[in-house]
């Protein structure tokens, strides 16, 4: 592959990532405006809530089916495991999801049941962290709790890189 054709991959491999931090509110009716260069990855295509943790705090990760079938994999992927295992894991990642789609106003509805499994609130506060190629929603109260655990950790390998 020459350079310009390793360039052109680059940028079309990071032309539509999920970037940066927004303080948004939840509607009545638990449903958060997604930004709106986050809605080219999102498509009008089906998005997976998926209920997770990071640093002990609840959180909504937001997937594209093609991120979801990437975790599948992986799950598959995983040889050291047995087939019993896999087939708990996969179970979890279906029943611990729920599908979802952006409405025509770029809103992403979040079934209420799961805003309170996350600590989230008709009408209150909610952080949408862009991971790359997914989201988080979480509560912003965890959000910088989770901040300054991961700013400890990245602390630590940015001394061997020296990026920031």
């Amino acid at each position: 592959m020459c350079a310009s054709e390793l360039k052109d991959t680059a940028m079309r491999t990071y032309e539509h990532t999920l970037e940066g931090v927004y303080e948004h509110k939840l509607d009545p009716k638990c449903r958060v405006s997604v930004p709106s260069d986050w809605r080219v990855s999102a498509g009008s295509g089906t998005l997976r809530l998926l209920r997770s943790t990071k640093y002990e705090k609840p959180i909504l990760k937001v997937l594209t089916d093609q991120e979801f079938a990437s975790l599948l994999a992986q799950v598959d992927e995983r040889t050291e495991w047995s087939h019993a295992q896999r087939q708990l894991m996969r179970g979890r990642l279906f029943s611990d999801s729920q599908k979802t789609k952006l409405n025509p106003q770029g809103k992403l509805p979040i079934p209420k049941a799961l805003c309170e499994m996350v600590g989230l609130e008709p009408d209150g506060p909610a952080s949408l962290v862009g991971r790359g190629t997914y989201f988080e929603i979480v509560k912003p109260d965890y959000y910088h709790e989770m901040r300054v655990r991961e700013d400890e950790e990245i602390a630590k390998l940015n001394a061997d890189m020296g990026i920031f």
